[in-house]
């Protein structure tokens, strides 16, 4: 990508994301009369402020999911014939986003603007087998040659003389097993503690799950007193130690297994911390489809199944992608 284009088989295109966010502004600024806050549309689209902000910003351009370029459309009083547009760039950054199902297919490859998967090239939306010399499939073509340049390396290792018996000149130069140092697996994202005085994604996060749970408190982004007292109300119900703080004992019981339909706080939280770890969604309470693609594409970048369902470990490691944390 080179700054707001991509480019794409030696042509540049204006990046979809980038359009959207510019149409929606120019929407925006143009509104007859006084405009509306962001905080008011915001409101009429059932989203936070934040978000709004981030759909009608193209310097850090976040694409509208398509319920929300209508109710902009709607609220702005924009030029009808420009709604058909908005929706396909919608779509257009919605369906890059997808994760591709598994497939039972060799593997996938690019190669000349063409996506070569199982044995098949998409290009424009049609496919056809990929065959090469005499219609052999190229996977297979592929796979021979792997094989014969193994049998080579094979063949030239064991025809290799062996060397004369005796200490190598550089065995001094070379550290014993014992001495080497082990490699140090590296660590892996691990549950923050959330403590009295704690702000932003951190409060609210707890927050919204304590509000889940039916442990009512407002969602001040602060962890007061009253957020400390529901905290341990918590704890005591589950048998740990009621000392206000959310830890690596607390989160695992606090966090909720959320999947496609689902509302609530819990889908609440999720999604901004998905926003805020780099995978944009609509902070909206309900687990669409959208939010769904967007978990899926989070699992696949961190190596987990595309389950697309937010268990424990998912939100461990959404939390493990959180920004630097701050206190009181």
């Amino acid at each position: 990508m080179d700054g707001d284009h991509r480019v794409v088989t030696g042509a540049r295109v204006p990046d979809p994301a980038v359009a959207l966010t510019s149409l929606l502004r120019g929407w925006w600024e143009a509104y007859p009369g006084t405009r509306p806050t962001q905080k008011a549309l915001a409101r009429r689209a059932g989203i936070d402020q934040a978000t709004m902000s981030r759909y009608l910003n193209p310097g850090r351009p976040m694409a509208a999911p398509p319920r929300v370029v209508r109710v902009l459309h709607t609220e702005l009083r924009a030029d009808p014939a420009r709604l058909e547009e908005a929706l396909a760039l919608a779509e257009a950054v919605h369906a890059a986003r997808r994760v591709p199902r598994a497939r039972g297919a060799v593997g996938e490859a690019v190669a000349g603007g063409e996506a070569v998967a199982g044995g098949e090239a998409v290009a424009g939306g049609n496919t056809a087998p990929v065959r090469g010399r005499a219609g052999v499939p190229a996977a297979v073509r592929v796979l021979g040659h792997l094989v014969l340049l193994a049998a080579a390396v094979w063949v030239g290792a064991w025809l290799r003389p062996l060397p004369p018996p005796g200490p190598s000149p550089f065995s001094s130069a070379l550290p014993s097993p014992a001495s080497a140092p082990a490699a140090q697996p590296s660590p892996g994202p691990s549950w923050p503690v959330v403590r009295l005085g704690d702000v932003l994604w951190e409060a609210r996060t707890v927050q919204h799950l304590l509000n889940a749970h039916g442990h009512r408190v407002e969602v001040t982004g602060t962890v007061d007193a009253a957020t400390v007292t529901a905290v341990q109300g918590f704890q005591s119900e589950r048998g740990l130690d009621a000392d206000g703080r959310v830890g690596p004992r607390t989160w695992p019981r606090l966090v909720v297994t959320v999947r496609a339909g689902d509302r609530g706080d819990a889908v609440t939280a999720l999604q901004a911390l998905l926003t805020n770890a780099g995978h944009p969604t609509a902070v909206t309470g309900s687990f669409t489809t959208d939010t769904e693609d967007v978990l899926r594409a989070f699992q696949s970048a961190h190596g987990m199944p595309a389950t697309g369902i937010a268990e424990p470990p998912v939100w461990l490691a959404i939390v493990g992608s959180q920004q630097p944390r701050l206190h009181g």
